[in-house]
């Protein structure tokens, strides 16, 4: 009788898990990069402009700026100062930061206004995501050099924290005292793997080897979402990553998902920019608490 209420009570358990549920695809862009959540009456979605080539300097980069229930009334950010081919962005202390090829450029979020810029002396680096480890300390993770940076906000002083390749280096988030990095692909096996940078240690270390072609990265219930463009680039996935036993599951896989880039979410919103295809597909989170509430 034991085994039989068991064999019951199974799928219940498997199945409260996170998962996403496909809420609306929004056009009209170019080719968007990266999307930056302030809250629903204002995000930040980066595009890189008419072509989709990431280290063009040709100045038809655009931030725009829209609420989260209108994506499509989207307005133009960066009015007053001109972008490259934007990628990744972050807020803090109402400025935007944003990684532009070869330089941070800051901008006032309230005002539109350019504040500042931070240039690397090496002009052949992509830059690709950008985080505040602290008021005074930006992380910025370097795609085509595989490489991890620190950059001093006050002095400008910019520091290379790599003591491994973390390959392809690109979506980064923190968890607790550790830095995690995606790598988008290797040279040896082609696929990705994703990185844990110590903040105490200075040391870097693989966590998942060869997962996929891995973008954006966010932390969600004390796990890992990632954004995986798939085998042949055009088939994505997203994956939950347990950072404790270093196991990973797919949450999603869509036929729509092409090159998912760098994603962001709410409480229960998941918002994934596709670079090829220039649209914005939103989801709905589901969890288990909520799965639950909805059932009541």
């Amino acid at each position: 009788m034991f085994r039989y209420i068991l064999l019951f009570i199974l799928p219940v358990f498997v199945s409260a898990q996170t998962k996403l549920q496909f809420v609306k695809r929004v056009h009209s862009f170019k080719h968007p990069e990266s999307v930056c959540i302030i809250n629903a009456d204002k995000i930040f979605i980066a595009d890189i402009g008419k072509t989709f080539r990431t280290t063009d300097r040709d100045s038809d980069g655009v931030v725009f700026q829209c609420p989260i229930n209108n994506i499509n009334a989207k307005n133009k950010f960066n009015k007053t100062f001109k972008l490259n081919a934007p990628k990744g962005m972050m807020s803090a202390n109402h400025k935007l930061f944003i990684t532009d090829i070869d330089r941070i450029v800051i901008a006032d979020m309230e005002t539109g206004a350019k504040t500042d810029e931070i240039a690397f002396a090496d002009t052949t680096v992509s830059l690709n995501d950008v985080f505040l480890l602290d008021d005074n300390t930006l992380l910025v993770t370097v795609i085509n050099k595989h490489e991890l940076y620190a950059i001093n906000l006050n002095s400008k002083d910019i520091i290379n924290l790599s003591n491994s390749a973390t390959e392809g280096a690109n979506g980064l988030c923190r968890y607790e005292k550790k830095i995690y990095v995606c790598g988008f692909s290797s040279k040896e096996k082609g696929k990705g793997s994703i990185y844990e940078y110590d903040i105490e240690t200075n040391k870097i270390i693989p966590v998942i080897k060869d997962l996929g072609h891995l973008d954006g990265v966010k932390l969600f219930n004390k796990k890992l979402l990632v954004s995986d463009w798939g085998a042949d680039y055009n088939h994505g996935k997203i994956w939950e990553i347990d950072i404790v036993t270093k196991k990973a599951r797919i949450i999603c896989e869509d036929e729509d998902l092409k090159s998912p880039s760098g994603f962001d979410l709410t409480d229960d919103m998941l918002l994934i920019p596709c670079l090829d295809s220039g649209t914005i597909l939103v989801y709905k989170i589901i969890t288990p608490e909520t799965a639950t509430t909805n059932k009541q």
